[in-house]
């Protein structure tokens, strides 16, 4: 039969389903104004001796290694410890969609090498880049009487040429084709590059192309013998040199001067002139500087100069550099006639 439904008086007043016992041992409902109150003393474990202990902040609840265990192959449990700690094993990353966060991983090997061969006026070897920023192709056979040319493309349709450098000669420069085996190393951000015969003699062409994610910066580094050109800049054979000269050896008499040639710094890349005297006698250097061709002269450094002692001046070239600016050394002896006297002078860079 079922249960009669339950009904209280009305004078019935309710009280909280839900209480807990003070430290006086009387009741407190839980209501939302005064929640049931929690402490770490709450918590507690049981000890191997049957005891339990109380879990505070000095005394956390302890975890041993032991209570972590994985299955071994024959279904039996494996406790984790430091000695057999838990085994993650690695799976393989997806191809091309492959990431870890925001980094994409292309999954290709640095090195890969490529081969390939041919005894016609055709295609040797194609390849993606896809992953390379370059390489170098190896010409292990080049047959007799063969051209090679190296290309690139982004389309695979529309091939431009692509300059590689010799890597096994000491002074190279770029090329787009060879004739003779080596090294040609290369550096490209093109979809793909191949290696093509286009003018074919006789015999096989065979080429080993090793592809590198972080290729050597092989493009524009070489400078060919004899001058080239760096932008505006051209370098030549005296940069950074010396230009001297042998002024006078002669002995000056008694208060004697002695008036060098003046020197044009006609060329920009020396950045001083200098002088150096020597006498047995004391005397007075000079430098000076024309800005007319040599027509007037006007001293820009002077030193007294002691007897067998060598005294050396320098001055920073100024002015337009050009025949018309000149530098000469002058030297006047004291009122002691000179035995020894030893005068030069010399543009320099530094």
């Amino acid at each position: 039969m079922p249960n009669p439904e339950v009904t209280f008086p009305a004078r019935f007043a309710s009280v909280s389903a839900l209480a807990y016992a003070k430290p006086d041992g009387s009741a407190e409902g839980v209501t939302l104004a005064k929640p049931l109150p929690v402490s770490s003393s709450a918590l507690a474990y049981a000890k191997p001796d049957g005891s339990t202990e109380v879990v505070t902040l000095a005394k956390p609840l302890p975890v041993s290694s032991s209570a972590l265990a994985f299955a071994l192959p024959d279904g039996s449990p494996q406790p984790v410890s430091s000695a057999v700690p838990l085994p993650v094993a690695a799976a393989p990353l997806l191809a091309s969609t492959a990431h870890i966060g925001n980094v994409f991983v292309d999954d290709v090997p640095d090195g890969l090498v490529v081969n390939g061969s041919a005894t016609s006026a055709s295609v040797i070897l194609t390849s993606s880049l896809a992953g390379f920023g370059g390489g170098s192709f190896q010409v292990v056979s080049g047959g007799t009487g063969c051209t090679l040319v190296y290309e690139q493309s982004n389309d695979g349709i529309n091939w431009l040429v692509l300059p590689v450098i010799p890597s096994n000669g000491s002074n190279t420069s770029p090329a787009t084709s060879t004739t003779a085996g080596g090294i040609y190393a290369f550096a490209s951000s093109a979809a793909q590059v191949r290696a093509r015969i286009s003018v074919y003699g006789s015999g096989t062409v065979s080429v080993a192309l090793a592809l590198k994610r972080r290729p050597l910066n092989v493009i524009g580094t070489s400078l060919a013998g004899g001058s080239s050109s760096i932008g505006s800049v051209v370098v030549t054979g005296t940069v950074n040199t010396n230009l001297g000269f042998n002024d006078s050896t002669t002995a000056l008499a008694s208060a004697a001067t002695f008036t060098g040639t003046g020197r044009a710094s006609a060329n920009a890349q020396y950045s001083y002139f200098a002088a150096v005297s020597f006498a047995d006698a004391a005397g007075t250097l000079f430098i000076d500087q024309s800005l007319d061709n040599g027509v007037t002269y006007q001293p820009v450094a002077t030193a007294a100069a002691a007897a067998n002692v060598a005294q050396q001046l320098t001055v920073r070239t100024t002015g337009i550099f050009a025949s018309t600016t000149l530098y000469r050394v002058r030297y006047l002896n004291s009122a002691t006639a000179q035995t020894l006297f030893r005068l030069s002078s010399a543009f320099s860079a530094r």
